[in-house]
């Protein structure tokens, strides 16, 4: 049975989805809504600012105002394009607000918020900062001490602002916009732009008086802007050769963006303004100081005011108070269990206690700890912030109070424990005990919840000076009573529950283990010759000290254990409360519906003419058919959900037609319906109407006419991103991927491929049947001609026509024809991550407007002027509400395929708006900039678009990482009151387009009443403006593969559960996509991101810290999403995890953090700290804790396995004397290991936690177990796990060499296998080195004491060492397995004869430079800019002293075992200098082979030249191969020293690496210098022809650094040989699974095996290749795996039969030969 014919007026053509189309509704009647605002349909000419007009209130006219802008342009020298785009600007946001107000009270609302107003910036630094008599004050702020002096100011700056009239709000707002039009960089500079609007406005109105003087045109760009633009350029960059090349300046030695705007705060510091010719600027008259500026020595002027030093200090200094709690109660908890540490004459068989003073004082000292941290915290301020900054906290009295508080609670434990005896009870004592541990109670709360910005404010006060710069980054809003009453519970809940766990779980389980290990005498230990017993017999004491240090890693991690259950607790109260979750009431969300459409999204007043179904209708097909287009409903699913017309009588008789609901609405009530019987088989439809449901259940705020909404505009940067898919790429298949993207794409979207395919088939028809397109007019025909093209066909040439339809859907096209072609690229364009997408997605605001515009205006429609009247008139209100801007940085240099596909977006989309970039070369040969608009919609001419507005720049603006230049560039083009930023990878849907009248509503600016703001003696309370609102984000790339879903749901939880609870409590700041900003407020703080290259590599956070700290609110929307694309592949996505983690050490090392964690109060500082930079140093603790207990590990393994163990049963107490006699007990120790293991792993698993709730919350418990089950099934802890380690290698490393830069990751599908050899050089050094140390470790332990709860670590090893080559596509198909072993053996040898940047060589080079830096010269091309070295004293104290003491620590365990402890008869041996010289060896015979090989190069390069080509590679082959073979015997001889002895033996392997890494790093740093980028010099010393290659002078030198650099190298390399070779050896038993690759390949992209993935096509000659050389190295691999087999063995085999050797060894080296098989039987212990 057919279905009802739709009758819909649809588009005569089926098109793109998404393309913009008017979409008409099932009833076109009008009508008008009764005292609603109205559009207004005029027959003259339309103005562009139809609301600010005289029927409005408006005194100026359009012309009127533009004059005034001319005039300000002539009088300063702006550009006239510059006055043409401000001009509109400010036109527009007063449209934008006369559109719901006056016009006078538009224009002074402005004049409030960018002016005159208690929020305006200008308000705020003109009190803070400059001289203005007319105020009646000398100096300003700075010198008012009390409020009166305050309220008298106040008074007089609002007479004033009260006696300007309407045209001088709108000349001071028109020279603020041109001042801020032109400034290019500047405008990150906020109080700048208001000291030179303030000289500005004074030298106007002087001027005003006499005649009007012009000036040239660009004099106010060169004379103001460009030496400030100057300044900044050469803080970072010098000029070379006509080049700026970037200097090798850290952010310590750059005077950046912020050093220079905040020093225009005070007076004091503009008091210092200079001029050239040395006289002070301020001693001119205020009036003409803005003809002076020019003349200004800015670098006078500017100066250091924060030291963003590289050091972990920072940490300390900004998040002192999470210290102070953390390390104080540690103190509490540990010392309170710990009293057999400061028990005198211990007895473990008496367990007696201390005296309970003793013990009150020495837990006491917790107060003693919390002083010197906070100390400390002071002390290093004072290396941060310069004493010389006006707004610098005072640092010596507070130090000095501190230091008072630190007696007090160190003084009593002092004379407790030094002149008291400590065994014995004292009344005395124990007062003196109970009032120090009170006053230490009270003075670590009070450290640990003041800020430090506050403490001691009562007793010392506050500097003014600091008043005012509290104005500028400590304004922080005050949080209303319910947000107030949540984030104190939050964290009274997370504390509590934090420290009863810690207490119970970690502080008690060491108890015992600390009894233990302190009171263990370790007296039968021999040593060695030189340190005797001194370091075996205190081993135990070592053990205790890495222990408690573990646990106090442990202490900091559960912290943010609990916070991630207790946010997700909370977040799950908050949905609950705001109705968007799976448990609302399903039905009915969908029954009311309708009714929720017409309350919350159409605006009424009174009763209207109009039947709300009608209007209800119109929104609701508006949606169904945008699915329609977009090919995720069939047209038979359309029938069931849209409103279909049953009456069509009299069309002016509206009251007498009516709708039939759609059966989705009808059958609500039936039981039996399920919402996937109206969706099935697509889910995204689902997924969308769903969520628009849902969301229209919660309490959203009122809503208003569409004709009275804000103004807004999307911005969209883009640099590089695809536009439009090509061709070429779509079709193509990718030969390491075996999948075409397209065939990809149909595998994804298989439901939406069938439905373009009909589509393109009846495109065909029509097209073939040019006489009956014109009959096709609605849906009902389309549907027809899609049942012609698909179902009426002869059954005898059904196979035929199956064969003619192959092309369909194997490329969507038959035909060759553009549009054909076109549409094939589109549609996989609008389902990739394409800039394309975007722009389609939010250009259904567009639509939306336009639908709510007739819905709301529905009378008009009535007029004798018709439809197309309203449709002119819709049409405007879109151009007036919304605009897209996309701002093309690189628009000049597009390729030529990029620019073709730019033209195709800009046909399909000719309303948006394009900036870029230009480039043009004076016939000076001086490069000149522009910031361009373009003009799309008068179209192109001669393939060329006509531009708008060009203003000129002072230079190229692209100073920081890219984004942040590249929005801050084109934000004059922006229009309106409210920006929506946007990435070039996002997308966006029609029916969240229609909730964008009650978004904006959420910035609390609908009604302004700003009437008594300039009222004199009138004191306004106004709330906080809101800043930014937050959005959530739905991750279209989820589901694709388990890399993808892992990424989409870290991205959704951040965005929801955690963006929820942080929004509530203060804490969330602005992270880019898809926040909307006030415009206004940004702006006028400079900017919505930040520039400064490597310190705001994470740009758009800063904007939202700066928002924090100058009083702006940050609220979350929860009703709202945009679309977002995620990384999907494992390299894009850690590379991104990557610039994530060096960001977040470049925002520890800034001011923002500074002042964040120094002065916000306890419970938003915590929520601060645990959401952004907690996270992250939380990563650093679990991997710290992992090395920490790796080294635990080997200490107590050596304990372990040198020690005689007692025998001990559930029920034997520590008391008991326990047998054998002499024995050790270690089972508490070992018990310990058990729940490290498990704390760790609980930390790891945590992560998983917010996605399940997400999940459960929002989809229920099926979809929550379904996920998680297939992220286990798919290994995604081993992803985890993998990322941690990113996270803190990327912190860990920032902080010592720096380097931060944006990384580009890519976000297309990851399909394509990585070779071994690429993946090994990218992640050995950030994991797989530190995999294989644990390997070790853990190899270690099992041998010497095994442990069921270490398997959990081999999924450590596993992840750290496996994770890359585990989520590679098809790692594991046999032929790519060992062509890849062909690669990687190529890739080690490549590189020593060419200059091969894919080579072993090259690897470790790069590894090199970052201890070394590059030189700024190249041999060939001169100066090229080079990278500096990092602080030596970073790199000593990371990479050379961290090393030595886990040598030292290492050495120790080796020592131990090599002890002799309970040996009866031990023989004298010295195994210290046995493994110091094990260690050196290598680095001694390498030395041997390279002096040998240099001579041997020098001698035969005469031959290289003509007759053996193959010389210098086999010399370097030689050398490669002799230092391995000697390394591996080195080994070897380790093993023979040891007696065979496995285990002894690794131990000592783990000391000789790590002594060995800290050899190579010193080496690095102290003795070589910086790297040349070219070859040359690796080269020259494998070929010996030095000479001719332009060294110069480095002839002398580079053959001894180079001779230095292959001796480490010849190390390196032998590590990596081994290390890549196990790594292979480990993955081959998986090449025998049957079915490998396809099980492999659904694990990974969680699609069926099928015949998707299919093996490329070679021709026979490939093929024999491949076979051949798959065979060849198929072999070679086998040899190689026998001789491991072979060379691990051995050692085992020798053990059991290998002879004695010490009798033989000469006497003299005796001592390096182990003794092995001897019993650790002798205790020398009785009852007496």
């Amino acid at each position: 049975m057919m279905n009802p014919p739709i009758v819909i007026e649809a588009d005569r053509s089926i098109s793109e989805p998404n393309a913009q189309q008017h979409d008409q509704d099932t009833v076109e009647t009008q009508s008008s809504i009764a005292g609603a605002p109205e559009l207004q349909i005029q027959s003259s000419p339309i103005s562009l600012y139809p609301s600010w007009c005289e029927e409005n209130g408006s005194k100026y006219t359009e012309d009127e105002i533009l004059k005034i802008f001319d005039e300000l342009g002539d009088i300063f020298g702006f550009q006239k394009d510059n006055v043409l785009n401000m001009f509109d600007h400010l036109m527009v946001q007063l449209d934008s607000r006369s559109s719901r107000m006056s016009c006078g009270m538009a224009l002074l609302s402005l004049h409030v918020h960018y002016i005159g107003g208690d929020q305006a910036n200008y308000k705020k630094w003109f009190f803070a900062a400059p001289i203005d008599e007319d105020i009646g004050t000398a100096t300003g702020l700075h010198e008012l001490e009390d409020e009166n002096s305050y309220l008298g100011l106040e008074f007089k700056w609002k007479t004033r602002m009260n006696n300007y009239t309407e045209k001088d709000y709108i000349y001071q707002l028109s020279l603020w916009l041109l001042i801020w039009g032109e400034s290019n960089n500047v405008r990150y500079m906020p109080e700048c732009l208001c000291f030179i609007f303030n000289c500005a406005l004074e030298y106007f109105y002087e001027i005003k008086k006499g005649d009007l003087s012009t000036t040239r045109k660009f004099e106010f760009l060169e004379g103001v802007i460009t030496p400030l633009y100057c300044f900044i350029r050469d803080q970072q960059y010098e000029l070379v050769d006509g080049k700026w090349l970037r200097n090798e300046k850290d952010h310590s030695q750059v005077i950046g963006y912020d050093d220079m705007n905040q020093c225009f705060w005070y007076y004091d510091s503009l008091k210092r303004l200079t001029l050239h010719d040395g006289s002070i600027l301020f001693d001119y008259e205020k009036s003409v100081r803005f003809s002076k500026l020019d003349q200004i020595n800015w670098n006078k002027f500017f100066r250091k005011t924060y030291w963003e030093h590289r050091t972990w200090i920072h940490a300390l200094t900004n998040f002192s108070r999470v210290w102070v709690i953390h390390v104080s109660m540690f103190w509490y908890f540990t010392a309170f269990n710990s009293s057999v540490i400061y028990t005198p004459n211990y007895d473990i068989t008496k367990d007696n206690m201390p005296p309970v003073q003793v013990r009150l004082s020495v837990v006491s000292l917790g107060g003693t700890i919390a002083s010197l941290l906070t100390m400390a915290s002071m002390i290093f301020e004072m290396v941060y912030v310069s004493r010389k900054w006006l707004g610098s906290r005072p640092v010596f009295r507070r130090l000095f109070l501190v230091f008072i508080i630190l007696m007090l609670n160190l003084s009593p434990s002092v004379y407790i424990l030094w002149f008291l005896p400590l065994d014995a009870e004292s009344r005395t004592g124990l007062i003196i005990s109970i009032l120090q541990f009170v006053v230490s109670i009270i003075s670590f709360i009070y450290f640990a919840i003041q800020s430090p910005d506050k403490l001691f404010r009562c007793l010392i006060g506050e500097g003014v000076k600091h008043r005012i710069s509290r104005e500028f980054n400590a304004s922080f809003h005050v949080l209303n009573s319910k947000s107030q009453r949540y984030s104190y519970a939050l964290w009274i809940s997370v504390f509590a529950a934090k420290f009863l766990e810690s207490y119970f779980f970690l502080t008690l389980s060491l108890k015992d283990p600390i009894k233990v290990l302190f009171t263990m005498e370790i007296t039968k230990c021999h040593g060695d010759i030189y340190l005797k017993a001194l370091l075996c017999r205190n081993h135990a004491r070592i053990i205790l000290i890495l222990l408690l240090l573990t646990d106090l890693v442990l202490f900091f991690l559960d912290t943010y254990l609990w916070y991630i259950i207790c946010n997700c607790i909370f977040s799950i109260g908050l949905s609950f409360s705001s109705g968007i979750s799976i448990f609302t009431p399903w039905k009915n969300i969908f029954s009311r519906l309708p009714e929720r459409i017409a309350s919350k999204l159409i605006f009424t007043l009174g009763e209207s003419e109009v039947s709300t179904t009608l209007m209800v209708s119109r929104i609701w097909n508006c949606i169904v058919l945008s699915m329609y287009r977009e090919h995720l409903l069939s047209t038979e699913q359309v029938s069931k959900l849209v409103y279909q017309q049953i009456d069509l009588r009299e069309l002016k008789n509206f009251e007498r037609l009516s709708v039939r609901p759609p059966l989705f609405f009808l059958l609500q009530g039936d039981t039996a319906i399920r919402l996937r019987d109206f969706f099935t088989p697509n889910k995204e439809g689902e997924r969308r109407i769903s969520f628009f449901a849902q969301s229209l259940s919660i309490q959203l705020p009122e809503t208003t006419a569409i004709t009275a909404m804000p103004t807004f505009t999307v911005l969209v940067p883009h640099y590089s991103e695809r536009i439009i898919l090509g061709l070429k790429e779509t079709i193509k298949e990718n030969k390491n991927a075996k999948v075409s993207l397209l065939d990809y794409l149909k595998e994804l979207n298989h439901n939406d491929w069938e439905s373009f395919v009909r589509d393109a088939k009846t495109l065909l028809l029509i097209n073939n049947n040019p006489d009956k397109s014109n009959e096709i007019d609605d849906i009902a025909d389309i549907i027809e001609a899609r049942t012609t093209a698909n179902v009426k066909q002869d059954p005898s040439n059904l196979i035929k026509n199956q064969i003619n339809d192959l092309p369909f859907y194997s490329i969507g096209f038959k035909e060759s024809n553009p549009d054909f072609t076109l549409r094939t690229r589109l549609w996989a364009s609008l389902r990739y991550q394409t800039l394309y997408r975007t722009i389609s997605g939010f250009m259904n605001y567009e639509t939306a407007i336009e639908t709510l515009g007739k819905v709301e205006n529905y009378s008009l429609t009535l007029t004798s002027q018709g439809l197309e009247e309203i449709d002119r008139e819709v049409e405007l209100l879109s151009r007036r509400k919304f605009h897209l801007l996309v701002s093309m940085q690189r628009y000049q240099q597009f390729s030529k395929e990029e620019k073709e596909d730019a033209y195709i977006l800009f046909k399909a989309f000719p309303k948006i708006k394009v900036a870029y970039l230009e480039l043009v070369i004076g016939t000076d040969g001086k490069a000149n900039f522009y910031s361009v608009m373009l003009d799309l919609e008068k179209g192109a001419i001669q393939g060329e678009y006509s531009k708008k507005y060009r203003i000129k720049l002072s230079g190229n603006p692209i100073f920081g990482d890219g984004k942040s230049d590249n929005q801050n560039h084109c934000l004059i083009f922006h229009r309106g009151e409210y920006l929506q930023v946007i990435d070039a990878n996002q997308d966006n849907y029609i029916e969240e387009c229609l909730k964008i009248k009650t978004v904006l509503a959420e910035f609390e600016e609908m009604e302004l009443d700003v009437s008594s703001e300039y009222a004199p003696g009138v004191l306004t309370m106004q709330k906080p403006p809101v800043a930014i609102l937050g959005a959530r984000e739905y991750i279209f790339s989820e589901s694709i593969g388990v890399l993808g879903d892992i990424a989409a749901g870290k991205e959704q939880t951040f965005g929801t559960l955690f963006s929820r609870t942080m929004a509530e409590l203060g804490g969330k700041l602005h992270y880019g996509h898809p926040d909307f900003l006030n415009s206004i407020f940004m702006t006028t703080r400079g900017g919505i991101s930040k520039a400064q290259k490597g310190l705001h590599l994470n740009e758009d956070i800063y904007a939202g810290m700066t928002v924090i700290c100058r009083g702006g609110r940050i609220k979350h929307c929860d009703y709202y999403q945009c679309g977002k694309g995620r990384d999907l592949g494992f390299g894009t996505i850690l590379n991104f995890t990557a610039k994530i983690g060096a960001g977040m050490g470049e925002q520890i090392l800034s001011r923002e953090h500074y002042y964040l964690g120094t002065s916000l109060p306890i419970d938003r500082f915590l929520t601060f700290y645990y959401a952004h930079p907690g996270f992250h140093i939380n990563n650093v603790f679990i991997m710290l804790s992992i090395q920490l207990f790796m080294i635990v590990l080997v200490n107590l393994g050596a304990l372990t396995h040198e020690s005689i163990l007692c025998d001990i049963t559930t029920s034997t107490q520590l008391k008991e004397i326990q047998l054998p006699l002499g024995c050790y007990n270690l089972i508490p120790v070992l018990h310990w290991v058990g729940r490290f293991v498990l704390s760790i792993f609980i930390c790891f698993f945590i992560s998983f936690m917010p996605l399940i709730i997400q999940e459960l919350v929002e989809k229920g418990p099926f979809s929550s177990f379904r996920r998680m089950f297939y992220h286990f099934l798919s290994l995604a802890p081993l992803f985890e796990v993998f990322v941690c380690q990113i996270y803190s290698k990327s912190l860990r490393d920032n902080f010592v060499f720096g380097g931060a830069k944006y990384i580009s990751t890519g976000r297309g599908f990851a399909t394509a296998r990585i070779s071994f050899a690429t993946l090994y050089l990218k992640y050995a050094e950030l994991s797989i080195y530190t995999g294989a140390e644990i390997f070790l470790v853990v190899a270690f332990s099992c041998l010497s004491m095994w442990q069921f709860s270490l398997i959990w670590f081999w999924i450590t090893i596993i992840s750290m060492c496996l994770a890359p080559f585990i989520f590679n596509p098809h790692q594991f198909q046999w032929n790519e397995f060992f062509l890849d072993y062909r690669e990687f053996i190529h890739w080690l040898s490549r590189g020593n004869t060419d200059s091969s940047k894919y080579s072993w060589s090259e690897y470790v080079k790069s590894k090199r430079s970052k201890f070394t830096g590059y030189k700024k010269y190249n041999l060939d091309k001169g100066r090229i800019g080079g990278i500096g070295r990092p602080r030596r004293i970073n790199i000593l104290c990371s990479q050379v002293l961290m090393p030595i003491l886990r040598s030292v620590i290492l050495l120790s365990a080796f020592l131990f075992m090599n002890a002799q402890n309970g040996v009866p008869n031990p023989k004298s041996v010295n195994p210290l200098l046995r493994i110091i010289v094990i260690g050196i060896l290598p680095f001694v015979f390498n030395a041997v082979i390279l002096g040998v090989m240099f001579v041997l190069s020098y001698l035969v390069s005469p031959c290289t030249m003509f007759c053996w080509r193959k010389g210098p590679p086999t010399i370097a082959a030689l050398a490669h191969f002799l230092a391995l073979v000697f390394s591996i015997l080195n080994v070897g001889v380790l093993f023979l020293l040891q007696g065979w002895n496995y285990t002894r033996t690794i131990c000592g392997l783990l000391f000789v690496l790590e002594f060995q890494k800290a050899i190579s790093n010193f080496m690095f740093t102290a003795l070589l210098s910086r790297e040349l980028r070219d070859y040359d010099s690796n080269i020259a010393w494998w070929s010996g022809k030095w000479f001719g290659r332009g060294f110069g002078w480095m002839i002398l030198s580079q053959p001894v650094r180079e001779f230095f650099v292959k001796v480490l190298e010849l190390n390196s390399f032998t590590q990596d040989f081994i290390l890549g070779h196990f790594l292979l050896f480990a993955m081959a038993p998986c090449l025998f699974v049957p079915l490998v690759d396809g099980w492999h390949s659904s694990m990974l992209f969680w699609l069926k095996p099928s015949d998707t993935f299919r093996s490329p096509i070679y021709s026979r000659k490939q093929r024999r290749v491949r076979r051949t050389r798959v065979t060849m190295y198929a072999l070679l691999f086998l040899l190689v795996f026998l001789l491991f087999v072979a060379l691990i063995g051995a050692p085992i085999a020798a053990e059991k039969f290998a002879p004695d050797i010490t009798a033989h060894v000469p006497k003299f080296l005796g001592g390096f030969v182990q003794p092995n098989h001897l019993a650790n039987t002798h205790t020398n212990q009785t009852l007496g």
